[in-house]
Formats: structure tokens, C-alpha cells, sequence
């Protein structure tokens, strides 16, 4: 898919979220699955700074032995990706109109599975389970070799997490108001968890409610409490504690399990996937052509930063080739350059070429792959849109 880069476009990037919002009365609206951005000039002010104190994990270590189909923060990234037990890698391939496929890391092997366009995408115990947006988002579940396809909930799902004690997601009614459920694992026994709220998270038992603040219920008990009274997104929940972005504060923070000792883990960047001691995110560096975005992971016990992969902040034309124009100079000195590059199309827009941008990291054990747009695609395979291995160096994968 190629993206041309549009003036008015570019200059206004917001943050977006709509439906539900879940306010702590069981009252809530659904924030949906959506990717948040930050404008760069946002990013400028804040360059991603770590906490320089290290976290306390103060509470005894639990231990979840309940089985997982998804890991860490991925499913509220979107879920595109996920790790079988089988050694393969099941994701929603970018160079084929967002189907189910599967394929070994190195990226052999690969195979198509399903020609929905599947989101939030489980495995777990020999079955896939997914979201199908060209199912009218209802939720499926197939075979590891694609074969038993069978639908399980009907309706407008969304944020599904899949565990062994079931399935937890929203589903919204026809007013569009947004509900938690769960539901077995082969899609009977449906029950309404919480009425009008939004699912953030699901861990040992307890669903994370969100977004307008982050709170917890007790599936067994039925109790429930108010975590954080701010704008939340990107959560994700292990023993160590409750990790989540705090969208108007511009910062990511951690708590303990019961909700003490709230503290800053970073403070900028977007793109937030904590897991397992690691936090994933989108930062901004600065390079010759001036500030660029890049992908880091912050090891939250030492306090170390890692960057996977920095942006090319020029821009190229549709066979690749650099214009010599940064976004830099686009955005702050446009007089420097040629007007003839800025003549506005019959939409008034301006069209000056293609630029690169980067999304989720998806964590996959050892293994990590981040949704893209980069050149280096373009270059290989004539579309921009890709899925990047990280872990080896950058490799467009698919």
C-alpha cells in the first residue's frame, strides 16, 4: 500500500479514540482498538526519559499458572502478531490484504491460512483465535494448519483476550455501547462480565477496565476498584505489576498488583509494549536531517535503553530515490525549497513523495516484529506497508 505524504495531513496528527469510556459507575464508553500517534513536535519536548530511580516490586512473586494465547502488551497494540508453541509465527500478513498467515521466524515456510482480515490474533492449545473485520468482527477461531474454521461469538468484538479459563473481550449493542464478556473457549456459556466498559487487559482472573481511568475487577468476587483516575491506554499485567500508559500526563507508569506505589517508569514517547521486564516504544532522536523517530526498549530493572531501528526523516520518491527534502525543512523552512515541489494538487494538498513510519513492537519470547512503512519495503517488494523483524538487525519480514 503507498502512502503519499500530504501537508494538511501531516501538520495535524491526534491522538484518537472513540467510543466508550468507562468512568468507574459501570458507565463507561469503549475506547476501541485504535493506534494513537504523537506529533513529532509534541515528541520534541520530551525526548522518552527513563525514571532514573529503580521501580520497587515490592509484593511477594504470584504465580500465574493459567495458560496465555497472547503475551504482554500485543493484543492492546492491536494483536497482529503472535508465537505458537509449534515454533511458528501467526500474524496478519501487510502484503496480503491482512489475511491469516503463518511462517517460521526467519520467514520461511510461510503459509496462508484464512482470507479474512483477522486482528487481535490468540493462539493457544492447537487453535488460533481472531477478530475478523471482513466478519463483520465477530470472533473465530481455526486449526494451527488453517483447517475446522468456525465462528464462535457473532457481533462487534474487539480487544479479545484468550486464556485458558476462556475468552474475555467487548462486544458492542446496537447503540454501539461497548460490554465485556467472556465466554468458553469453544464460544459457548456466553455471560456479561460488566456492562458499558471497555476491556483493557485480562490477567489471573481479573479484567482491567478502561479508558477514562483504569480499573480492576475480580471476575470470582465481584469486586472492583478504581486504579488510576486519568486517560489510560497500552496496558499490560504480569506478576510484577499493572503497567499503562497515562495519556494526558505523557507518561508510562507502573503500580503494584493492588495498586500501590504508583510510579513513573518513562516520561514521552508512544507506541507503548511493556512486557515481561521490558518496555517497548517509540521515542525521538535527532539525526543529520534533524529529529526522527526511532524504536526502543527500555529494560526497566536496569534502566538501560536499547534502539532497534531510526527512521528515515527524508523524503523518496515512488522507486525510492531521495528528493533531498527532510521533514525538517518541510515543516519549518519550505522556503528553501523548490516551488515547483510545492505546487498543490487539484485537492489543494501537496504531494511532495513517501515517507517512513513505524508502530508496535510485537514480542514474540525472543523474538520481535513491528508493523511499518520503510523504504527498504519499497525498495524490495514495491509497496511500503511491511512487517520488520527486529531482533536480527531490521529485515522487512513480510
Amino acid at each position: 500500500m503507498k502512502k503519499i505524504i500530504i501537508l494538511s495531513i501531516i501538520i495535524i496528527l491526534l491522538v484518537q479514540f472513540t467510543g466508550c469510556r468507562w468512568n468507574g459507575s459501570n458507565t463507561n464508553n469503549n475506547a476501541g482498538n485504535i493506534e494513537p500517534s504523537i506529533p513529532l513536535e509534541d515528541l520534541q519536548t520530551d525526548n522518552g526519559t527513563a525514571n532514573s530511580e529503580q521501580l520497587d516490586i515490592s509484593e511477594p512473586p504470584h504465580i500465574q499458572a493459567e495458560q496465555l494465547g497472547f503475551e504482554g502488551g500485543n493484543i492492546g497494540a492491536g494483536g497482529l502478531v503472535s508465537g505458537g508453541d509449534d515454533g511458528y509465527i501467526y500474524y496478519r500478513s501487510e502484503s496480503d490484504g491482512w489475511k491469516l498467515y503463518k511462517a517460521k521466524p526467519d520467514g520461511s515456510e510461510k503459509t496462508k491460512l484464512n482470507d479474512g482480515m483477522v486482528s487481535e490474533v490468540n493462539v493457544l492449545d492447537g487453535w488460533i483465535y481472531f477478530t475478523n473485520y471482513s466478519g463483520g468482527f465477530s470472533i473465530y477461531r481455526i486449526r494451527l494448519d488453517g483447517t475446522e474454521e468456525m465462528k464462535l461469538v457473532d457481533g462487534y468484538c474487539s480487544n479479545l483476550y484468550v486464556a485458558e479459563s476462556g475468552m474475555y473481550f467487548d462486544k458492542r449493542d446496537d447503540s454501539n455501547m461497548s460490554h465485556i464478556y467472556r465466554a468458553d473457549l469453544d464460544g459457548g456459556n456466553l455471560t456479561l462480565l460488566y456492562s458499558e466498559a471497555s476491556l483493557m487487559y485480562y490477567y489471573d482472573g481479573k479484567i482491567y477496565l478502561g479508558a477514562a481511568q483504569l480499573g480492576v475487577f475480580d471476575i470470582e468476587t465481584g469486586e472492583e476498584k478504581i486504579l488510576a483516575e486519568t486517560y489510560v491506554y497500552n496496558v499490560s499485567v504480569d506478576d510484577s505489576g499493572i503497567y499503562y500508559w497515562a495519556v494526558d500526563e505523557g507518561e508510562f507508569r507502573c503500580m503494584n498488583l493492588d495498586g500501590s506505589n504508583d510510579r513513573l517508569v518513562l516520561r514521552g514517547g508512544d507506541r507503548f509494549n511493556y512486557s515481561n521486564g521490558n518496555l517497548y516504544y517509540m521515542g525521538i532522536s535527532e539525526n543529520a536531517n534533524g529529529p526522527c523517530y526511532v524504536i526502543n526498549r527500555l529494560n526497566i530493572a536496569t534502566n538501560e535503553t536499547v534502539t532497534f531501528v531510526e527512521e528515515a526523516n527524508e523524503f523518496f520518491d515512488a522507486h525510492g530515490e531521495w528528493t533531498g527534502i527532510s521533514y525538517q525543512q518541510f515543516f519549518h523552512y519550505p522556503e528553501t525549497i523548490d516551488p515547483e515541489l510545492m505546487i498543490p494538487n487539484a485537492q489543494g494538498e501537496i504531494e511532495i513523495g513517501y515517507s517512513e513510519s513505524m508502530g508496535y513492537v510485537y514480542v514474540l519470547g525472543e523474538h520481535l516484529f513491528m508493523r511499518a512503512s520503510l523504504r527498504e519495503s519499497l525498495l524490495q517488494h514495491g509497496r511500503l506497508d511491511c512487517i520488520a523483524r527486529l531482533d536480527s538487525g531490521v529485515v522487512v519480514w513480510d
